[in-house]
């Protein structure tokens, strides 16, 4: 590897280290987003075991669907979504997206799909349960806005970003000591 090509990747390292690092810190965690963590909405179950649930919704607009330990990627056919009236209600693949709830003893929860709720009122989801994750769960929160998923996306990444820091230090480090030693 060529000693530009080293300090070029020891510059970008060291960069996204810093974005890590700066990720650390509570006020900027503040300035990307003020919440946490997505707040989870009461459900009701309606069937025998957590596959069958309605929701009430105050207001329309887009809400995401989480489950706990998912084994298979999230897909639009694992939750069915019918409104007020009973008519089946679209759903879209969910970017992957995950959350660990402090408020739950650390549940990682990850999005398996998003639904536009056109009007207030009582939804019902039917949703698949994994057979090989045994006590999953569901829930449905507000869509996550672009801050708030920035925010659960660095704290997801944050450890392999704030990890690339010592590893451009260390690749600067021998960048410049071999750049001394051929001379």
């Amino acid at each position: 590897m060529g000693r530009r090509v080293a300090l070029v990747l020891a510059g970008i390292l060291v960069l996204v280290g810093c974005l890590g690092v700066a990720a650390t810190v509570p006020a900027v965690q503040r300035a990307i987003s003020p919440n946490a963590e997505p707040t989870p909405l009461p459900l009701r179950l309606t069937g025998r075991s957590y596959d069958e649930f309605s929701v009430d919704l105050d207001h329309a607009g887009r809400y995401a669907v989480w489950a706990t330990r998912p084994t298979t990627a999230p897909d639009r056919e694992r939750c069915r979504v019918a409104g007020p009236d009973g008519r089946p209600v679209p759903a879209t693949v969910a970017g992957h997206l995950a959350w660990i709830e402090v408020a739950t003893d650390d549940t990682l929860w990850t999005s398996t799909l998003g639904f536009a709720a056109p009007a207030a009122g009582t939804y019902r989801l039917s949703c698949r349960l994994d057979p090989g994750s045994p006590g999953q769960q569901y829930t449905v929160t507000r869509e996550p806005n672009r801050r708030l998923a920035l925010r659960l996306r660095l704290e997801l990444w944050r450890g392999l970003l704030v990890a690339a820091l010592p590893a451009g230090l260390v690749i600067l480090g021998m960048t410049l000591t071999w750049r001394r030693r051929a001379d």
